[in-house]
């Protein structure tokens, strides 16, 4: 075997061991805020495990600086967590940051559901599937209403991991967002990370 059919073999491997997760949406738009579009945002994980809160909070915000024409903060920056503020405290700090929005992400359930299956000749294998589903609104900091809001639901394969479905659901948000206005696109001919 030559040297790039080996290549070419490692890489499929690898393509095809990767998790894969795919996120729905639901979603509505207050009447008010149809043509309403957002330039600072700051993400919110609304989660008392600070791991999930971190990196979801670090995706979106990557994500809305490289995909969008949009500045993002993380709460957990501004609101650190060991201090209790209170919602409205949170708001006015971000007001403070300049921030116009804040996307607020809480995942209401989350799990591992077993899967089963046969191949016909009596061999019988399980696999573990994890999925989760979240509550997100995009809030007004000036005037604290909900601009929009949204449920999702997501769901990943046996060799889907965690990472793999705070990273599906943040990209999904992003990507609705952009598709009805509410965040900006990149300008044209400036090119994001």
């Amino acid at each position: 075997m030559n040297l790039l059919a080996r290549i070419i073999g490692g890489l499929l491997c690898l393509f095809l061991l990767q998790g894969c997760a795919s996120t729905s949406i639901s979603d509505y738009t207050d009447p008010s805020y149809a043509d309403t579009t957002f330039y600072s945002v700051a993400i919110w994980a609304k989660s008392d495990d600070l791991e999930w809160r971190q990196d979801l909070e670090t995706k979106m915000q990557q994500r809305v600086q490289s995909h969008t024409g949009a500045s993002a903060i993380r709460v957990i920056d501004v609101a650190p967590p060991t201090r209790g503020f209170s919602v409205a405290e949170i708001y006015q700090l971000l007001q403070g940051a300049n921030v116009d929005a804040a996307i607020v992400i809480v995942f209401t359930d989350k799990g591992v559901r077993q899967s089963v299956s046969s191949n016909g000749y009596g061999n019988v294998s399980t696999s573990d599937e994890p999925w989760g589903e979240a509550t997100v609104e995009v809030v007004d900091i000036k005037s604290s209403m909900v601009a929009w809001t949204a449920s999702t639901s997501t769901q990943g394969d046996d060799f889907t991991g965690w990472d793999d479905i705070r990273r599906s659901a943040g990209n999904r948000i992003i990507s609705q967002l952009l598709s009805i206005g509410m965040l900006p696109p990149v300008p044209e001919g400036e090119a994001k990370k």
